[in-house]
């Protein structure tokens, strides 16, 4: 069972659908599941599609201990062996529930984002449940954000793997396509960021280095909370005429809008191993993100060597430098752009999916 905590589109959500396909396909019986559905329609995998412990999310305690019951029969229902949890209300709740099951679940948590940016008692809950006889690994997608994981119990820490993200065989073939098509077209002033609205990707430093590049024009994919505020402060400051904001768009159509840009900008407080980023490396966008230790490791070659452009979360002003720096210097952007491709190049599916298929075992 490839479980999360609820089924809204997301990073994690895609990452889960792409292992539990992969999975399928090697042969195993698997179930794409959530605690609760999410706040927008899930994307299925044909012919999985998502399965839930109950049917909206739970809003008093009891509900909630209604919810762990609920799941431990889902457990027992599906005739589960490994459940892979993402998120972290899944990340704590499976392993209590493959507890009270009457059978025997092996758990493995995965982390896709640092756990020190987690509500500090839902992170410690984590170190609790983590530390657990159900659980036999827990996975973070990338070295920093396992580095989060140091001050929980020896009995979590014993069981950590890393296991880098990327992307399943057909959406790499539809990039390799898209970046066949951008072969010779001739740079434009475009920069695209892909995400949700949130306080966590850190839109109004890419909002407001928009101020500073004004022949460039910034398009955002995403929605999300913060979609009102964002817009607000781009008419204050004057660019909502240069920053678009796209909205939500299904993968196959973000991978175009994508594929349509000339700068890939991520300037995110922290992310985990960012599948837009693997994506925008492997269609041979320059990368350009934040300083955030997560974001460093997401743009530095397997040997250290750095793909990419780091500056400061907050400084807009090197950002917009160092964007304009790039589209005003094609020896430049030829350079970053060959980094960024080889770096997309070192994401590799088939090793993925044995890394996980190893903790099966």
């Amino acid at each position: 069972m490839l479980l999360v905590s609820h089924s809204t589109p997301g990073g994690a959500q895609e990452i889960w659908a792409n292992l539990a396909e992969g999975l399928r396909a090697r042969g195993h019986q698997v179930m794409l599941a959530a605690l609760y559905p999410g706040e927008a329609p899930a994307q299925d995998v044909a012919p999985l599609t998502w399965t839930y412990a109950v049917p909206e999310r739970p809003a008093s305690v009891g509900a909630k201990l209604a919810m762990v019951r609920a799941l431990a029969r889902l457990f027992e229902a599906f005739e589960t062996d490994v459940v892979f949890t993402a998120l972290p209300a899944a990340n704590v709740l499976a392993p209590i529930a493959a507890t009270l099951a009457r059978r025997s679940v092996r758990v493995v948590i995965s982390h896709h984002s640092p756990s020190d940016t987690y509500n500090r008692a839902l992170n410690l809950i984590d170190g609790l449940a983590g530390s657990l006889a159900s659980v036999a690994h827990v996975v973070s997608v990338s070295e920093a954000v396992q580095r989060t994981h140091g001050g929980k119990p020896a009995a979590y820490r014993a069981k950590l793997k890393t296991i880098k993200n990327a992307l399943p065989p057909g959406v790499e073939a539809r990039i390799a396509r898209l970046a066949e098509a951008r072969q010779g077209r001739t740079t434009g002033r475009q920069v695209v960021a892909i995400g949700r609205l949130a306080e966590q990707k850190n839109y109004p430093v890419l909002i407001r280095a928009a101020v500073h590049m004004p022949d460039v024009v910034v398009r955002i994919v995403g929605d999300g909370s913060e979609a009102a505020a964002l817009k607000a402060l781009a008419a204050e400051l004057g660019v909502a005429d240069r920053v678009h904001f796209l909205g939500f768009h299904p993968r196959t159509e973000a991978l175009e809008i994508l594929a349509s840009g000339d700068v890939f900008a991520q300037p995110s407080l922290f992310e985990g191993h960012s599948l837009a980023l693997i994506e925008a490396a492997k269609l041979g966008l320059p990368l350009v993100v934040s300083d955030a230790r997560v974001q460093v490791e997401g743009v530095s070659a397997p040997d250290g060597t750095l793909c990419g452009v780091v500056v400061g979360m907050h400084d807009d002003r090197s950002l917009a430098r160092e964007i304009l720096r790039l589209l005003d210097d094609p020896v430049r952007y030829a350079a970053t752009a060959a980094q960024a491709s080889a770096l997309g190049a070192a994401a590799t599916y088939d090793a993925m999916i044995r890394s996980y298929e190893q903790l099966m075992a």
